[in-house]
């Protein structure tokens, strides 16, 4: 019984959760709470509240306490404009709304993460790659949005991987600018009811017109340069159907292992020296792109995961040569979002979407390092791809000064995974715990899950270490990820 219950655990917490927000909606519509969200009973809460000194604090108390609550707060922000005009009200509606979100993200990740993986499973982890990603900008984009619903988000935001410190950052900024148009338009309304003069009649009519603009806020920060989430993506997609190009076998990779022997000593990677083998690196993508899919789909599924593995790792060597030296990103999202994730300033987050952009020719079409990682590579079903690929950072596993190959692919395979688990910053074994690289946590259900992590890696380790890892009372816990790119002088 005690098993079914913890089986059912995360979608009877989900039902609570759906049932939460429907009775913060219940009760707005049909309950006397309703009352005071209408205009006679917001008007009794705002006279009530002015004769309290504590009024800033009640305020930011029952808005925080609306949101977690899923009640709607729109009527609420106009009435802190109402009260205490456009600088209280902006302050003391941003205080409040923020506190309220933060609880219902909570209220959301608690009550819901578990019960919708258990319902979407695998479907999941796009959702959580899109997350990784874009969650800063995505949120931030539609936090800027009137029409999309407050507590939706904050509640769905919850369910999927994001972050709270990105998710908090996203919204403080996000919900900012529709604060003060809804505080300065409440404002401007009360003013226009206690004196009908020229000046509150524009007042009046110019919070109306921020309020309209800021629906657009999104589409005029494209006009202006600003990209927003997804826009890559499309792009991508645009540009990514296969060209007419005079089809190859699938080649051979010495020309790769030549280039990878000169600038790879692991676990570092020599980008000044590969900048100056450009030539023979792009001449080597050039063999990969002229290749038909028809050949890579006739080839063998090791030609295939060897192809598919060279061609994610000599790309992403590419994308750093064009941007090495790394600089600090200058663009408004990537830059906070690299500063609230507290990613290195030589990182490879600080190239603009560096693992969406389509900017590699592979096949006949355009690529992303997302498109081959998760598109190709992942559903072929080998796990221990997550040792072969390279990310470009310090705690990604090695890359090696040799091209992967069919007829060694095995070997090279194994190769990879006992370097890392012979690693201490990437594997650790100690009584009760075992630690690993977060790439392991990322993609564990590659694995089949956490105890999936125990059968694979116990193979590789002396018999005292695959006991530990073998005992289910042992914790699995993943090292933070060092992003710092994998040169020699990082």
């Amino acid at each position: 019984m005690a098993d079914v219950i913890r089986s059912r655990g995360p979608l009877l917490k989900l039902v609570a959760l759906v049932v939460l927000v429907g009775a913060g909606a219940v009760a707005a519509a049909v309950t006397p709470l309703g009352d005071y969200l209408g205009r006679d009973g917001i008007g009794q809460a705002i006279d009530w509240l002015r004769g309290s000194r504590a009024a800033p604090l009640l305020y930011i108390a029952i808005y925080a306490s609306a949101t977690a609550l899923a009640i709607p707060g729109s009527i609420l922000t106009l009435a802190g404009g109402a009260m205490f005009g456009l600088v209280g009200g902006t302050l003391y509606t941003t205080i409040g709304a923020n506190i309220g979100a933060s609880l219902a993200f909570g209220v959301g990740r608690f009550l819901g993460r578990d019960g919708v993986r258990r319902l979407a499973g695998d479907r999941l982890d796009a959702l959580d790659r899109a997350t990784e990603h874009h969650g800063f900008r995505g949120l931030l984009t539609l936090r800027l949005i009137p029409a999309v619903p407050f507590n939706a988000l904050n509640f769905g935001s919850g369910l999927t991987s994001i972050g709270w410190s990105t998710y908090a950052a996203a919204t403080a900024i996000g919900i900012f600018p529709g604060t003060v148009v809804y505080t300065m338009f409440a404002d401007a309304l009360l003013a226009g009811s206690q004196e009908a003069s020229r000046e509150a009649l524009l007042r009046v009519l110019l919070s109306g017109g921020l309020l309209i603009l800021l629906s657009f806020l999104p589409a005029v920060a494209r006009r202006i340069g600003i990209r927003v989430p997804g826009a890559m993506m499309t792009c991508a997609l645009c540009v990514s159907a296969p060209s007419v190009v005079d089809a190859q076998p699938l080649p051979t990779h010495e020309a790769f292992s030549a280039v990878l022997a000169e600038v790879v000593d692991p676990p570092s990677v020599d980008y000044a020296a590969l900048v100056g083998r450009r030539e023979a690196l792009d001449a080597y993508i050039g063999t990969l792109e002229r290749v038909s899919l028809a050949a890579i789909e006739g080839a063998t599924r090791e030609e295939q995961l060897a192809f598919w593995i060279n061609a994610y790792n000599a790309c992403m060597l590419r994308l750093v040569a064009e941007h090495y030296p790394i600089q600090k990103a200058g663009g408004i999202f990537t830059g906070l979002r690299n500063a609230i994730a507290g990613r290195p300033a030589n990182s490879v987050w600080q190239i603009e979407d560096v693992f969406t952009v389509a900017h590699c020719r592979i096949a006949g079409a355009l690529r992303s390092q997302d498109d081959i990682e998760h598109s190709i590579i992942r559903p072929m079903g080998e796990p221990r791809i997550h040792f072969a690929v390279n990310c470009a950072a310090r705690s990604c596993p090695v890359l090696w000064p040799d091209a992967y190959e069919a007829a060694t692919l095995e070997a090279q395979l194994e190769r990879a995974v006992s370097k890392l688990v012979s690693t201490p910053e990437h594997f650790s074994v100690e009584p009760g715990v075992v630690r690993m690289n977060k790439v392991l946590d990322w993609f564990k259900e590659d694995f089949g899950g956490i105890e999936g992590l125990r059968t694979f890696f116990a193979p590789y380790l002396d018999a005292a270490d695959a006991e530990v890892i073998s005992t289910h009372d042992t914790r699995i816990e993943f090292f933070e990820y060092d992003w710092t790119l994998n040169d020699p002088g990082s």
